[in-house]
Formats: structure tokens, sequence, C-alpha cells
């Protein structure tokens, strides 16, 4: 399988002209199904503490499906975390790094033309209206030190579209040659008082989990690998919060998907179109397609998991399609299908 690679990680830290402390994030990989592996240095995150923590995190979800492997294979997520947090605590000093910011066509370009609008109103929305102004024209010069909130309304505010390496390239000699600034290092203490929880779930399908969301609603996440990279990618908030707690609360999580109760007939699910917009003509159809094979003249709708079960057949796919939706509604009956489960949720944020 295509899998990216990852061998090497460096941190490095600085002291920001507004007095806060900034962290930028480096990374050695290669593809695993390019040859020759000739593993490059990029810049995979900046911003403050709980950016880069975010960030961390987020990446360290795409160990749980396999997409980010070492050398050796598969690498478990909590592995690839400590990795980093090990650099955090002892980084290296990031220069004052000087580049220009502007719209560009090709694909090294610091900010693609393609997100023009968005970075745009970005900009606007934290009042950097005169580096709006400026991009509009010609674009602005930048320095990490400087501009770090220009910059973070850029590449943290639009983080999946738009890496830091488009700012901080790859032929900046990263590294081995900057001094160590123990000072800016991130070392805080376990909270070993801290109770683990995870959020309220239950099997609709095989191995696909509909897991109690921050408004407590149920929505099918996806298969139970899926889910686990979810609440992983979700945890690095928590875990700056509650230092050294993600291990337990990872290992949590995978036992309570392992025990997740299976959904009785009784299960209510809300079908609708709401939350799709007219662009997602695929997902639109699926719900069209639900619709139709429940006799359904409307695509706004209550439905129960047993109704559904008595018309899915393997011609249909009724029960994928239904589990492929991600913005359906689905309320167990607790009292069939008892959760034990505490919620999580309302101490997170997603990436």
């Amino acid at each position: 399988m295509g899998a990216t690679v990852t061998v090497g990680k460096k941190v490095a830290a600085f002291k920001a002209n507004n007095g806060k402390v900034g962290y930028v994030l480096f990374e050695e990989t290669y593809e695993k199904n390019c040859y020759p592996h000739t593993p490059h240095w990029s810049c995979v995150g900046l911003g403050y503490l709980d950016d880069v923590m975010t960030r961390i995190f987020a990446r360290a979800s795409s160990c749980e499906g396999g997409s980010l492997q070492g050398r050796g294979g598969y690498i478990t997520p909590e592995g690839y975390i400590s990795g980093w947090l090990n650099e955090l605590a002892e980084p290296l000093e990031m220069p004052n790094f000087k580049n220009k910011v502007a719209f560009g066509s090709n694909f090294y370009a610091t900010i693609p033309e393609s997100l023009r609008e968005r970075v745009l109103k970005g900009l606007e929305e934290e009042g950097f209206n005169e580096q709006a102004k400026a991009l509009c024209v010609d674009g602005f010069e930048a320095t990490l030190h400087d501009d770090i909130d220009v910059l973070r309304a850029i590449y943290v505010k639009h983080r999946n579209e738009l890496g830091p390496w488009r700012f901080i390239s790859s032929s900046f000699a990263i590294a081995h040659y900057m001094p160590y600034c123990k000072e800016l290092g991130y070392t805080p203490l376990k909270d070993k008082t801290y109770q683990t929880s995870v959020p309220k779930m239950f099997e609709v399908h095989t191995e696909r989990l509909a897991v109690e969301q921050p408004d407590g609603v149920f929505r099918v996440d996806g298969a139970s690998y899926w889910c686990t990279a979810m609440f992983i990618a979700s945890y690095g908030l928590t875990e700056l919060a509650h230092p050294g707690t993600f291990r337990k609360s990872i290992k949590a999580f995978r036992e309570s998907v392992k025990i997740a109760p299976k959904a009785s007939d009784d299960t209510v699910i809300v079908v609708s179109m709401n939350g799709l917009p007219e662009d997602q003509r695929y997902r639109r159809g699926l719900v069209q397609m639900v619709a139709d094979a429940l006799g359904k003249t409307s695509t706004e709708f209550e439905t129960t998991l047993g109704d559904i079960r008595r018309v899915a057949t393997s011609d249909n796919d009724l029960m994928y399609n239904l589990t492929s939706l991600d913005t359906l509604e689905w309320k167990p009956k607790i009292t069939s299908a008892p959760i034990q489960q505490e919620s999580l949720f309302g101490e997170m944020e997603f990436a």
C-alpha cells in the first residue's frame, strides 16, 4: 500500500516579538511507493504550543490506519506522539526566517491561487486587513518572529489545505547546525489525577460505529480504526490541558470500540439532505437511494434500523450507503442497547 514513511523529527522554538513562544515542526519522510527512497525534510507545523500540539495529534492519527509508517512498517500513534514530545522538550533555536507571501499558480507558491478567496477572508476575519490588501497586489514580506500571528491566520487557520512548508521551504537548512534552546522547551508535569473517559458509541453495522459528537448527537464516524483515528486527532488540546494522559485515553478508546454494543432494531435514524451542499451530488444521491429503497416520497424522514435491515440486500448496498453518510442522526434506545461510556468530547476540539 502507499504510505508516508517517517524517519526523523525536529522541533525549533523562538521567542516571538510579541513575547510569546512559537514552535516549528520539521519532519524527515519519504513515500513508500516511490523509488529510490530518498528522505527529505519539510516543515509540517508552526504556531504556538496549542497549534503544534493539535498538529502532532492530527498527524499521529494517520498511524492508526497505516498511512504513516516507520522504516520497519507500522508504528503506533502513541510512539509517534512520544517522539514529538521528546523533541518539544529540547527544541532547537529557530532563526527569524523570512519569505515573501503571495498568491501563485506554481506548485511551490506560498499560497495557491485557488485559495485566494478563503485566505483573504481569513485574514480579514483576524483583523489583518493591510496584509489582505497587500496580497491583492503583489504580496508582502513576512518574518517568522515578527509576523507569527499573520502566518497563523494563513497556515494554521487553513491547515487542512495549506502546508507551512510553503512558507518555510525545504531548501531551508534545518537543523543540525542550529543550537539548542532548552529554556523554551515544553516539559510539563504529568497529570496523575485525570480520569480517562471516552465518548459513547455503538455498532450499527459490521465494524461501523455511531459515535456521540460534541453536540450530543450520534453520527456514524466510519470503520472502527477510523473512529479511533478521529479520537486521536482530536486529543491534542486535551493532552495540553492534562499532560501525560494520551496513552491511557487512546487505550481506553480502543477497548470501548471492542466492546461497543450492537444497535438494536428500534434504533431511530433521522434521514435528511440537511448538511449536504448542492455540489455533493454523490452523497445526496445516497440519501435519495435510501429513501427510494424504503418507498419514501421525501428525503426528510425518520425510520428505524429494523426497517432498514428488512429491505437491505446485497444488491442495493443499503446498509453501506446508510453508514457512509456522517450527516445522519442516530438515536439509540438506551434501554435496549445500554452504553456505559462517558462523553469526553466537551473537553476537545477537532484538528
